[in-house]
């Protein structure tokens, strides 16, 4: 009788050994299709190259952006509120920066935009050379000087952020 026992106990044992056997390979196997996936995903990330930065196309877009059709009053005339021009900056400029032009070039009043009439800030020439830096694979800076009747010597820093899969102007500074 004891080896009856000690049977039923070894095959009692092996069945419940074999379920679990067949658990793990499920869970190993389900790890091991995870891994797989995670390890395409991460080569697929890596495949995706950074655009090439066209400073003098962007610093330009960003610069057509200010500057809009008024009518004889100051009146924009493709926006109509602060937002939706603080928007269409935000395109080619960080949210910072396209919040400061807002607010310095931009007034909303009853229910139109209108610009305020002063002088834009000296910007970078496209015909003057210019210095460009690359920080880290998703920041650059241009260093430019130049001389103007208006604005005199000054220099120009603009820092170049590659943000949400396209480059935009994080900031500038003029000295």
């Amino acid at each position: 009788m004891k080896k009856y026992i000690n049977a039923i106990m070894i095959i009692g044992m092996l069945s419940v050994t074999a379920g679990c056997g067949a658990e793990l390979s499920k869970v190993a196997e389900n790890h091991s299709n995870i891994s797989l996936f995670s390890i395409e995903n991460k080569a697929e990330a890596k495949t995706i190259a950074v655009e090439k930065l066209e400073v003098e196309k962007l610093s330009d877009e960003f610069i057509n952006r200010i500057v809009q059709d008024t009518d004889d009053q100051y009146q924009v005339k493709n926006f109509s509120s602060e937002e939706e021009i603080n928007n269409h900056l935000r395109e080619v400029a960080s949210e910072d920066l396209a919040k400061k032009i807002t607010t310095s070039y931009f007034e909303e009043r009853d229910g139109a935009l209108y610009i305020v009439p002063t002088e834009l800030f000296p910007w970078m020439n496209s015909d003057n050379p210019y210095e460009l830096t690359q920080l880290n694979e998703y920041e650059y800076q241009l260093v430019q000087s130049n001389q103007s009747d208006l604005y005199g010597s000054y220099t120009i820093e603009i820092k170049f952020l590659y943000e949400d899969n396209h480059w935009i102007i994080k900031n500038f500074t003029i000295k």
